[in-house]
């Protein structure tokens, strides 16, 4: 049995473009703002499936397929695709994952938190000190 994660998909155009057979899936609809919510997610996928599937409308525009994988990797069968209706997917590889996609999120977490800390220093720090600068040269 597959356990099939509907985030915003037609289930019936999904499995005709990817030859799925509807009979062995078990389909669960989920937004994407539940994809956040790992105990619920993790508790779906470690219920025994052979195969988790997540069903998206189009994977080009998906952002959230990092986290889709480390919730495959984290499943009982570590087995699993992200599918669109277009009938692309993207097969769950445990050494891509571990070596491409984790540090890649760890590298833009990081980068992100760095592009935060500079702007509030420039702009809530720095742009301080100037504008004291330039008013208390503007009053001699």
């Amino acid at each position: 049995m597959k356990l099939f994660l509907n985030i915003n998909s037609n289930i019936k155009e999904v499995a005709k473009s990817n030859n799925l057979d509807l009979a062995e899936i078990e389909e669960v609809k989920i937004s994407e703002k539940q994809l956040a919510k790992p105990r619920k997610i993790l508790k779906l996928v470690r219920s025994g499936y052979d195969e988790i599937l997540f069903g998206c409308l189009d994977i080009e525009f998906q952002r959230f397929i990092p986290f889709m994988l480390l919730y495959i990797l984290l499943s009982n069968p570590k087995r699993g695709r992200i599918v669109d209706e277009f009938g692309k997917s993207i097969k769950f590889n445990i050494f891509r994952t571990l070596f491409v996609t984790i540090p890649l999120l760890a590298l833009e977490t990081l980068l992100s938190i760095f592009i935060v800390m500079f702007s509030y220093i420039y702009y809530f720090v720095w742009r301080k000190i100037i504008i004291r600068r330039s008013a208390s040269s503007f009053g001699e």
